[in-house]
Order: structure tokens, then sequence, then C-alpha cells
């Protein structure tokens, strides 16, 4: 007799990854408050909450079914994500999109890189009342600075966490930045002052970093440019660069100052045309 043949299951998989979870970086801890409210955001998709919320969506004509299974798969590494890198003292997470979507485990990369699964799920709770999603474009450093995400007192509703306990981690965070502040001799700072600078780090800090690494591409692709020119080429177009700044009123100093400037930019661009433009080398080569 025939052996049969067992009947093929089919697995839910139209993904890279179907199975996405949460993985914190090693050797960089979290806040206490953010830990405990990450283990009240387990199994979120499965609560009633949510499926109420679910509904409510669909009767005010947002949405014309509930989420499918990928998406609350995607959606509870996401919210696991999001309370990791909370800050409770500017009410909004710390981490980029970017960031969050690697260590999720949903983003992918083929010619460039992809995180429409996290921003997708970032933007469902959006609709949910649940937080807030903003995103603004950067037209100084030519991309969208972090987007700031929020919660809403919803979101605190539904983790069933209560607003004096969000309000003693505010209180605590700025005691501790008061600390800081104490320890370096300056003043102790109000609420309102900590928090804005807390909003203005995380933005400045991208802007920096953008920057940099905007100057590390044009210096590299100056070097491609410069690998067959001669030492006399590269330094006759330092100094028409540099008299070009001057004339603009970008560069002053005195001669001795125009001197050493041609010096220092004529040997990093002879060091970069020769093939050293790694990002270590290239940061050497700014700072001394």
């Amino acid at each position: 007799m025939a052996e049969q043949v067992p009947e093929k299951y089919s697995f839910y998989r139209q993904v890279k990854n179907p199975h996405p979870e949460f993985v914190p970086e090693n050797g960089k801890e979290t806040l206490p408050f953010c830990a405990k409210i990450r283990e009240k955001a387990a199994g979120f998709t499965r609560r009633v909450e949510f499926q109420t919320l679910v509904a409510m969506s669909i009767a005010r004509g947002e949405r014309k079914r509930r989420p499918p299974e990928l998406r609350m798969r995607a959606l509870e590494a996401a919210l696991q994500a999001l309370c990791h890198y909370f800050n409770p003292l500017a009410n909004r997470v710390g981490a980029s999109l970017t960031t969050m979507s690697i260590r999720c485990g949903l983003a992918t990369e083929k010619k460039r890189l992809s995180i429409t699964r996290f921003t997708g799920a970032v933007q469902f709770m959006a609709q949910l009342k649940l937080l807030t999603y903003n995103t603004e474009y950067d037209k100084e450093i030519g991309c969208n600075i972090p987007t700031d995400i929020t919660f809403t007192p919803l979101m605190w509703q539904v983790l069933d966490v209560s607003e004096e306990a969000v309000a003693a981690a505010r209180r605590s965070r700025i005691e501790w930045e008061n600390k800081k502040r104490e320890k370096k001799g300056l003043p102790r700072a109000g609420a309102d002052e900590l928090i804005s600078a807390a909003w203005a780090f995380v933005r400045e800090r991208f802007r920096a970093y953008q920057k940099s690494r905007r100057e590390h591409g044009i210096k590299r692709y100056r070097a491609r440019k410069d690998a067959p020119r001669t030492r006399k080429d590269i330094e006759l177009l330092v100094r028409k660069q540099l008299e070009k700044e001057i004339r603009d009123g970008r560069f002053f100093g005195s001669l001795d100052a125009v001197r050493t400037e041609i010096q220092r930019r004529l040997t990093e661009r002879m060091k970069l045309s020769r093939g050293h433009y790694s990002r270590l080398g290239d940061t050497l080569l700014v700072t001394t």
C-alpha cells in the first residue's frame, strides 16, 4: 500500500521577517520607568482595549477592517521599542525611526534601507490616537529631522499607567538633570527649560551628525577627482578656493593664517586623494 503524503501546510509569510521582536542594544540600559511600561505593553494587540479602539476607528470610517496578523506583530515590536526609548522628561521618544526599526528587525535593505513596516505601525497607532507622529523636512541638511513621537493620555490609559506615575517619572528626570548641572557648576533649571533643552538636543545632535556625514561625502567625491592630479594642481585649486572664500567674507585672518590654512587643506586633500578617506581617518584629519 502506497504511503500517504502528508498534507502541506501554508505558512503566513509575506515579509522578510514575519516574527519581529525588539532586541535592545547590548550595554545600553533603559530607565526603570521605561522597563515597567514595556512590561505593561506586552500583548497589547490581544487586549480588549486595542480591539475596541480598532472598532471605533472602523466606525469613524478611518479603516475598513482590522489590521492583518503581520501588522499586529509589527505593532507589538514597535510599541516595545517606543517604550524602551521613551523620555519621560520631554514626553517624546528619543530614538530615530531607523534605529528602532533596525532593533525590531523590521528594516530591510536591498539597494537602500527601507523602514516601511515600522513607520506603518507607528502611523497606525497615531490613527488610533495613542500617540502623535510629526515629521519635518530640514532644507539646511537636505533630509527629514528625527520624527517627533509623543504619547497621548489615551496611551497611558490603555497601558494602565496612572498620571501620577508619569508625573513622578518626569520629576525624577528633572532632579537628575539638575544634579548633573550642579556637578558642572551650573544653577538649577526649571522644568520648562529642561524640557526645551531635551527637545532641542535630539534635533541639534541629528543636524550635527548629518552635516558631518555630508561633509565627509563631499570630501570623498572630491578625493576621487583629485586622484590623477599632481600636488601643484591641487595646491592651485586650494588657493583659488580660499581666495573665493576671502572675497565672499567666509574666511578671516592674517596672511600667516592664510598660508597655514593653505598648507592644512593641501595636506588633507593630498592624503584623501591617495585613498585615505575612511570615516576614522577623515575625522582625524579634521580635528588635527
